[in-house]
C-alpha cells in the first residue's frame, strides 16, 4: 500500500507540474499578445497625436465663456503661444484686432445650435503679411457643455478675394467709361455724316436735278444723270440707316419713347416677317441721357439677337417705370421675350451680345436675368434703379 500511495503522490505532482507548465506557457503567450497590443495602441496613439497636433488646421475645445480647454500645436501656432499656456485662457485674448462682439455672438449662436456653425472672422489688418482672417467651424458636445472648434487661416484667401474684387471694380469702371466714350464717338461720327457727307450728297442731288431738267430725254447724258440721281438716293438711305444705328436722331430731339417707336418701324422695315410688339408704360420722357441711350442700346441688341441667333418670329418688348409707394427710388423694368429656338444657358456664349448687355446693366447698378430653354424661346428681364451710384 505504501508503494501504491507513493506512486499516486508522484502522479499528482507530475500532473500539477504539467498544469503549471501549460499555465505558464499560456500566460507567456497572453503576455506577449498584450505587449503587442500595447505597442499597437501606443503606435496608434502616437499617430493620432501626430495627426491631431500637426494637422493643417487648428483644433481646439472651448467652454461657453470662450476659455480654451484643449488645443493642438497648429492651433497654438495660429494663436502664437505655447499650447500648455493657452489652456484655461480666453481664446479672443490672443487676437489684438478681433471683433469681440462678433465672436461672442457667434459663440452663443454655436452653443444654441444643434448643427455645425461657421464664421469668417477678422482678427488683423488684411494688408499685413501676418494672420488677418480666420474661419471658425464649431460643433457642440451638449452632454459635456463644450464646443469643438476648427480654426483655419484664410488670410491669403481673403487677400485674393479682395484683389479680385478690386480688379472687378476697376473693370466695371473702365467698362462704364468705355460705353461713355463709345457713345460720344458715335455721336460725333453721326454728326459728321449728317453735316458733311449729307450736305455733299444733297448738293450732288440738286445739281443732278438741274442737269436733268435741261437736257433732252434721248441724250446719253440724261440716262447717266438719272443713274446719278438713283445712286444719290440710295446713298441717302444708307446714311440714314447708319445714322440711326450710330445715334438715333429722335433720341436727342423727342426722347426715348419716340426713338423706340422709330426703332420698331425700322426693324419691321428690314424684317417684315417678324411680329414685333413694343409696349411702353409710365413716364419715360424725362429719364436723362444715361438711361435713354442705354435702354435704347439694350432693346436694339435684344432685337438683333432675336433675329440673328434665336430665329424668332415674334418678339414682345415691355418697358415700364415702376413707382413704389413710400420709396425714394423708382425703377425701370425692361422685358424682352421671343419665341425663338432658345439656347443652353449653362454653355458660355462665344459672342459679346449678352455679355455687352449685362455690362451695360451693371454700369447702371441694375440686374439682368435670362430664362431660356431649347425650342422654348428666351426671356430677358432687366431692372434698373433710376438713381445710380456715381
Amino acid at each position: 500500500m505504501n508503494e501504491i500511495d507513493g506512486n499516486s503522490v508522484n502522479q499528482r505532482n507530475n500532473y500539477r507540474r504539467l498544469i503549471d507548465f501549460e499555465v505558464h506557457n499560456q500566460m507567456e503567450v497572453l503576455s506577449n499578445q498584450l505587449l503587442i497590443k500595447q505597442k499597437e495602441l501606443e503606435e496608434s496613439h502616437n499617430r493620432y497625436v501626430d495627426l491631431y497636433d500637426h494637422a493643417p488646421v487648428g483644433y481646439l475645445t472651448l467652454d461657453k465663456s470662450g476659455k480654451i480647454l484643449s488645443i493642438n500645436l497648429t492651433g497654438a501656432l495660429l494663436l502664437n503661444a505655447d499650447p500648455f499656456i493657452l489652456i484655461g485662457k480666453f481664446f479672443a485674448e490672443y487676437f489684438t484686432k478681433i471683433d469681440h462682439t462678433a465672436f461672442s455672438a457667434y459663440l452663443q449662436n454655436a452653443f444654441a445650435s444643434k448643427g455645425k456653425t461657421s464664421i469668417d472672422l477678422k482678427i488683423g489688418d488684411i494688408n499685413e503679411d501676418t494672420l488677418s482672417y480666420v474661419r471658425l467651424e464649431s460643433t457642440i458636445v451638449h452632454d459635456k457643455d463644450m464646443c469643438r472648434m476648427m480654426i483655419t487661416d484664410i488670410s491669403q484667401l481673403k487677400r485674393i478675394i479682395n484683389f479680385n474684387h478690386d480688379l472687378l471694380t476697376e473693370n466695371r469702371r473702365l467698362m462704364k467709361e468705355l460705353f461713355r466714350i463709345q457713345e460720344k464717338e458715335r455721336r460725333v461720327l453721326a454728326r459728321e455724316l449728317h453735316d458733311a457727307l449729307g450736305q455733299w450728297l444733297t448738293a450732288i442731288r440738286a445739281e443732278s436735278e438741274v442737269i436733268f431738267n435741261y437736257i433732252e430725254r434721248e441724250s446719253i447724258i440724261f440716262s447717266s444723270v438719272n443713274v446719278i440721281k438713283e445712286c444719290t438716293e440710295k446713298m441717302h438711305q444708307v446714311i440714314r440707316g447708319m445714322l440711326h444705328r450710330l445715334r438715333p436722331i429722335l433720341l436727342d430731339t423727342l426722347g426715348l419713347p419716340d426713338a423706340l417707336i422709330e426703332l420698331k418701324k425700322q426693324y419691321l422695315l428690314h424684317h417684315p416677317k417678324i411680329v414685333l410688339n413694343v409696349k411702353l408704360e409710365g413716364d419715360l420722357s424725362s429719364l436723362g441721357e444715361k438711361f435713354n441711350i442705354n435702354i435704347f442700346r439694350l432693346v436694339q441688341e435684344s432685337l438683333n439677337n432675336a433675329y440673328k441667333h434665336a430665329k424668332a418670329t415674334q418678339i414682345n418688348v415691355l418697358l415700364c417705370r415702376e413707382i413704389i409707394a413710400n420709396a425714394t427710388t423708382d425703377f425701370l423694368s425692361l422685358t424682352i421675350r421671343d419665341n425663338g429656338v432658345g439656347f443652353d444657358s449653362s454653355i458660355l456664349s462665344s459672342g459679346f451680345g449678352l455679355v455687352g448687355m449685362r455690362e451695360r446693366v451693371i454700369t447702371l447698378d441694375g440686374r439682368m436675368s435670362i430664362e431660356t430653354a431649347h425650342n422654348r424661346g428666351t426671356k430677358i428681364d432687366i431692372r434698373l434703379p433710376l438713381t445710380t451710384k456715381k
